[in-house]
């Protein structure tokens, strides 16, 4: 994208330019949380954790929580004692809080509300009145739009709101827990260091990827485990669905770390409008590729004024399938959200389940070129076509 390019699409985009564009100038992804109070942890699931413990929730207590979910940000609430009970989350990805509402019962504590690909949720004025009403914390979780919204990094709404960093922006790890609500107090929620090992391990990773590319990079580390005499643990004999990937689930160890070092210092080179501009841009060019393919339905047909994408989303026959023929290619297409957390009860969530086993997303980060994503485009057309 040619600085010119760059220019024209954040003069029209719908956003306060005297806000954060200014701020951004100055001090990158911090600036955004500046004159809010905001506590960075090593990962979004280890402020998840420590957000349990600021709102005071007990072995127990229940939370909602969207059926729609990874697994990885739902286990640091299996691991606090909380009982996770599951409300429906269907193809328009919404929290309905009519929906939500004959869920709650006595033992309620809080909600859990996602946004989804970088769409922030539409009714989130309504849901907090239902948690107002019946004496409930929200628990709003920004992983996925960090840089969506008038002024990016929005989560406002919720009694605390959990961002992640390196979906986003080139950082080795690192995410952040905001308080909101005026009650609350989280006095040094994140006392202890990063793990070093694990950061060198992300960075050498990092590093393999950017020589080898992806797909050799992964193939290696795929040889190196075969011989390494390690297993995931196998869960079929448990749980009939398949399970979420071992690593999705929480670390205890990672409890109360804060950000590494190397991370906070990118953090702050990071320019957010470049970013975001370039991401709507690819995903426009997305919508115009994709829009008439055979065989791929788009998950969000528009992008609304405000919304910075994580990834294009598409709803496609045989997900698992196209996605490894496309990682073979060397393409960083996933199989969105595949798994259920084996500790959860899907009884009923169907709409959710269908999006878990046929949502693939195609990655349209801020250093894709047109060209990427032509070719992209074309090795899909390919292998949707075999």
């Amino acid at each position: 994208m040619t600085r010119n390019r760059i220019a024209d699409a954040v003069a029209n985009m719908p956003i306060r330019a005297g806000s954060f564009l200014k701020r951004d100038a100055q001090g990158g992804i911090p600036a955004l949380f500046a004159n809010r109070r905001v506590y960075y942890a090593f990962q979004t699931r280890v402020a998840i954790r420590a957000a349990c413990d600021v709102l005071g929730l007990r072995d127990g207590d229940e939370v909602l929580a969207p059926a729609y979910n990874c697994g990885s940000e739902v286990d640091p609430l299996v691991q606090a004692g909380l009982k996770v009970r599951l409300y429906p989350v269907g193809k328009d990805l919404r929290a309905d809080p009519r929906r939500i509402e004959p869920l709650i019962t006595d033992r309620t504590r809080a909600i859990y509300v996602t946004h989804y690909f970088g769409i922030l949720q539409p009714e989130l004025t309504a849901l907090r009145a239902l948690c107002n009403s019946y004496g409930l914390r929200m628990i709003e979780d920004c992983a996925l739009s960090l840089l969506s919204g008038e002024s990016p990094a929005e989560g406002r709404t919720g009694d605390i709101s959990v961002f992640c960093f390196h979906k986003f922006v080139p950082v080795p790890e690192g995410g952040a827990m905001v308080v909101n609500a005026p009650d609350l107090t989280a006095a040094s929620p994140f006392p202890r260091p990063a793990p070093g090992k694990r950061v060198a391990k992300i960075l050498a990773r990092s590093a393999l990827v950017n020589v080898l590319g992806t797909a050799r990079a992964r193939n290696l580390k795929r040889a190196l485990s075969s011989g390494s005499g390690r297993t995931e643990p196998d869960h079929a004999t448990t749980h009939q669905l398949d399970d979420i990937p071992g690593h999705y689930y929480f670390d205890s160890d990672l409890q109360r770390r804060r950000i590494s070092a190397v991370a906070s210092r990118q953090l702050r080179s990071v320019s957010v409008s470049d970013a975001i501009s370039a991401r709507r841009a690819n995903w426009h060019r997305y919508h115009r590729c994709l829009d008439n393919l055979q065989g791929v339905e788009l998950l969000t047909p528009e992008l609304a004024p405000g919304t910075c994408p994580l990834v294009m989303p598409l709803v496609v026959n045989g997900r698992d399938r196209v996605a490894r023929e496309l990682q073979a290619r060397g393409i960083g297409a996933t199989p969105w959200w595949a798994g259920f957390h084996r500790n959860l009860d899907w009884t009923g969530q169907d709409e959710a389940m269908a999006l878990k086993n046929n949502v693939l997303s195609l990655p349209l980060h801020q250093y894709l070129s047109e060209d990427h994503i032509d070719h992209i485009v074309s090795a899909l057309e390919d292998v949707l076509s075999n």
